[in-house]
Parts: C-alpha cells; sequence; structure tokens
C-alpha cells in the first residue's frame, strides 16, 4: 500500500518533468544546424530528442508537482520559447556563411545559380556548399556538442517552466543576427577586393580596346581566379564561423 501511494505520487511529477524537459530540447533541436537540417529524418529527430531528454531530466532539479491544465500549458511554452530561443541564435550564427556565399557568388558571377540548401532555407550555390562544409566540420571537431551542452546548462539561467525575460531575449537575437550579417561580410572581404581590382581592370581595357571582347574574355578568368581564391580562404572562412558558433552559445 506505502509503494503504491509513493508511486502515484511520483510518477506523474517525473512525467511532468521529462515532458518539461522535452519540450526544451525537441525545441532547440529542431533549429539547431545539423540536428534540425531537412536531410535528418524525423524519426532520428524524435528518438535523439527523447534520448537528450531523459539524459538531462535529472539534473534539472527536483521533479515539480504536477499543477493544473493552464499552469502546465504556460510551462509548456515557456520551455519551447528557451529551447526555440537557443536553436535560433545557433542557426543565425552559421547563416553568416549563406551571407558570405551570396556575396561571394555575386563577387564571381555565380549569383544566378540556385539550388535547394542543407537548412531550411534556399541559398545560392556557393552558400549552400560553404555550409554543408561548416556543418560536416561542426560534426567532425564535435562542435554538437557544445550546442548540446548549452541546452543542457540553459536551466542554470532559466529553471523548469520559467519563460525568459522578453526584452533581454529580443536584444540578445538582434545582436547575433547583426554579428552574423558583420561576420558574413568580413568573411567575404576578399572577394569584394578581388571583384572591384578586377572590374577596373577590365573597364581599363575596354576603354584603350573598344573592340575586344572584355566580357567573354573577363568573365572566365574572373570565376577561375575566384574559384583559387575560395580554395585559399576557406580553412579561415570555415575556422572564423565556427569560433563564432562556439562563441555565441557559450555566452
Amino acid at each position: 500500500m506505502t509503494t503504491t501511494l509513493a508511486l502515484q505520487t511520483v510518477l506523474p511529477a517525473e512525467l511532468y518533468r521529462l515532458l518539461l524537459v522535452l519540450c526544451r530540447v525537441a525545441a532547440a533541436l529542431m533549429l539547431l544546424p545539423g540536428f534540425g537540417d531537412g536531410g535528418l529524418p524525423v524519426r532520428m529527430r524524435i528518438m535523439a530528442s527523447l534520448m537528450m531528454a531523459l539524459c538531462v531530466a535529472p539534473l534539472v532539479g527536483p521533479a515539480l508537482p504536477v499543477p493544473n491544465t493552464w499552469a502546465i500549458l504556460g510551462a509548456i511554452i515557456a520551455e519551447v520559447a528557451v529551447g526555440a530561443m537557443l536553436g535560433t541564435l545557433a542557426r543565425v550564427i552559421i547563416s553568416a556563411v549563406q551571407v558570405s556565399g551570396q556575396i561571394i557568388g555575386q563577387c564571381i558571377g555565380v549569383s544566378n545559380i540556385f539550388t535547394i540548401g542543407v537548412g531550411p532555407d534556399s541559398s545560392a550555390t556557393l552558400g549552400a556548399a560553404i555550409q554543408a562544409g561548416c556543418v560536416a566540420a561542426l560534426f567532425a571537431i564535435g562542435g554538437h556538442h557544445t550546442a548540446l551542452r548549452a541546452v543542457s546548462d540553459s536551466y542554470a539561467l532559466f529553471p523548469l517552466g520559467t519563460l525568459p525575460i522578453i526584452a533581454d531575449s529580443a536584444r540578445l537575437v538582434a545582436e547575433t543576427v547583426a554579428r552574423s550579417f558583420r561576420l558574413g561580410l568580413q568573411l567575404s572581404l576578399p572577394f569584394l577586393l578581388l571583384a572591384l581590382l578586377f572590374n577596373m581592370v577590365l573597364g581599363g581595357i575596354n576603354r584603350a580596346l573598344p573592340a575586344v571582347p572584355v566580357f567573354m574574355i573577363g568573365a572566365p578568368a574572373l570565376l577561375l581566379a575566384g574559384l583559387h581564391l575560395i580554395a585559399a580562404t576557406m580553412p579561415t572562412l570555415i575556422g572564423e564561423t565556427l569560433a563564432a558558433y562556439a562563441a555565441v552559445l557559450r555566452r
């Protein structure tokens, strides 16, 4: 009889805690790079979310008593909001490579080629390729552990069932968006300089020799020079993006 009463008290509280943790983890994994990409089957995402929730739930504190229906709904909304914010920060900072890919494509003359990227949005071919390289490098060096650790450590800042402060969250997302665009522009700066110098040279040649088909000669040369510059700068581009990714999640 005593065991039955103990289970009736403890088991609902444990399941309620697991439900809240699962809501935060699933919302974060839905947006994290690699975990939230369209190529990953939905069943694998669900299993990964459930396994992580089972591991994290005992670490978030004691089990909470089960409240009424409206309190449960409010706690679920709070957990989804926290998880979505963490996933959004990671997704936004990794999207800097898409910004740089768009600029690089315009600089070397391949911006009109589009394809479906590795994420939920479409991007130019170069942006999709660079993002795929960043995601592959992220998992190769174990950087996805940083994101998972950030989700686990978020309970120190946002306790279970607590809604984040709207003003602070909005400011953090805005700062991350600005940092992502700034990083994308900085990474594409060598290609902007290449396009500027190349167009100045082509303009001078066209002025001196009007009969020469400058565009037909210059476009393949610009593409070839751009591809060589991509090969030279790709390690730095991916390294700086992953460094910014880790810095945002460790804040």
